[in-house]
């Protein structure tokens, strides 16, 4: 695809412009299309994108074992049945009935139930390319969204009413509304002279593929271990998506393992709940370094996604937790004089301020906590993990949580 000239110079003036089209990005201008400016249309909307996305409506082709996944909230897929995606989106995604945790070698084990909750599913898992590429073609699909691709933001000029944005082109577009979507290491968010910092926190995420020879039964897994913890997460085709976190040091050694030495260890690790492990695909590597934006709103412009925040995959919460943040925004400038009003976009950092804190905290924390071999918290786990699968009140409103449904939106 190449950049859209859609657009002439003169009208090179729109409602909002973000800067990034990946996932948030896309989610994002979708959202936005369903909400309205203040003459009563839908916002238009400008998606630039660095490089350069697949031709609308390719085939699709076979899943490997090499794709990375998203987990995606039952609350999630509320919102995406709202854009009209969910239907196309779950052909390719696997439902989640079961959340099961666990401690190795220790007792008590905690369950979450689709069937409990009185709910289809808990979520659902899918490979990020399947999902970035519904987004991407229903973006494309709607009029009101222009996508210039490829091409970046090289400069931000404040307005009195917005912002210039020049592009790597040559091209300047006029928006009321700029919005930094791309990626924790954020250019935009950068020229918007917004500082973040990044907690490397010595970790890493090992990511592959695995495949099963028994049914999977739509049940994902959280399963500590001595050094981290080891989510199983069920996908199409009887297949598991792996995330194995852990120090460095013992990452290097696992990486170093031939696939049939690192699938038993894997196995060891897991135990037998999934049978045994038939194979795995390629291994991928991601150090776990996290990011906190300083600021998520300044006068015209607000910074979202993985540019504002990134979390411990531990909970599978990242995604889920930007589009709460992306579908409080739209809601917070739908119908407002001026999208970029400084009022506005205050108010929705504020609201959403305590469900990221709670959901950084959590994914933050609760690796460590169960990292703890001795004393008095080691026994109190358990005993907690015991308590959350025999009541059923505690097990259900940290499921409604988790689901995003109790995500404090007003």
């Amino acid at each position: 695809m190449t950049v859209d000239t859609s657009l002439k110079k003169e009208n090179d003036a729109t409602d909002v412009v973000i800067v990034g089209g990946g996932l948030a990005g896309a989610a994002l201008a979708l959202l936005l299309r369903r909400r309205t400016n203040k003459a009563g249309l839908p916002f238009r909307v400008t998606m630039i994108e660095a490089v350069e996305l697949p031709a609308i409506n390719e085939t699709p082709f076979t899943p490997s074992f090499d794709a990375r996944s998203t987990a995606l909230s039952a609350g999630t897929l509320d919102i995406f049945s709202q854009l009209g995606i969910v239907d196309d989106l779950l052909p390719y995604a696997s439902d989640i009935s079961l959340v099961h945790v666990s401690r190795r070698g220790r007792p008590g084990i905690a369950k979450i139930s689709a069937r409990e909750e009185n709910i289809p599913r808990l979520g659902a898992v899918v490979e990020n390319r399947w999902l970035g590429r519904v987004l991407l073609n229903r973006v494309r699909a709607d009029e009101g969204i222009t996508v210039i691709a490829p091409d970046s933001a090289e400069r931000v000029k404040r307005l009195s009413d917005g912002y210039q944005v020049t592009l790597r082109s040559g091209r300047e577009l006029r928006c009321a509304l700029l919005v930094a979507a791309d990626g924790a290491q954020s250019r935009t968010r950068e020229m918007l002279g917004i500082a973040a910092e990044h907690n490397d926190s010595g970790h890493d995420a090992i990511i592959a593929n695995i495949g099963l020879t028994q049914p999977h039964d739509g049940h994902a897994f959280e399963r500590f271990v001595d050094d981290g913890p080891l989510a199983m997460l069920p996908m199409t085709n009887e297949r598991c998506a792996l995330v194995w976190t852990g120090p460095r040091a013992r990452l290097d050694a696992l990486m170093q393992l031939p696939d049939d030495k690192f699938l038993a260890e894997v196995q060891t690790q897991f135990g037998d709940r999934l049978g045994p492990l038939a194979s795995i695909g390629k291994r991928d590597r991601y150090p776990l370094v996290l990011t906190r934006s300083f600021a998520q709103a300044i006068p015209y412009a607000v910074v979202v996604g993985n540019a504002a925040h990134t979390l411990h995959p531990v909970a599978g919460q990242g995604f889920n937790l930007t589009l709460r943040d992306l579908c409080l925004l739209a809601d917070k400038i739908n119908g407002a004089e001026h999208p970029g009003d400084l009022k506005h976009l205050q108010a929705f950092a504020q609201q959403r301020e305590a469900d990221q804190a709670l959901i950084s905290k959590v994914s933050k924390w609760l690796p460590d906590l169960f990292r703890i071999q001795f004393g008095g918290v080691s026994h109190a786990r358990q005993l907690g993990l015991i308590a959350f699968d025999v009541l059923p009140s505690v097990r259900s409103r940290f499921a409604s949580k988790a689901m995003g449904f109790a995500n404090g939106l007003e």
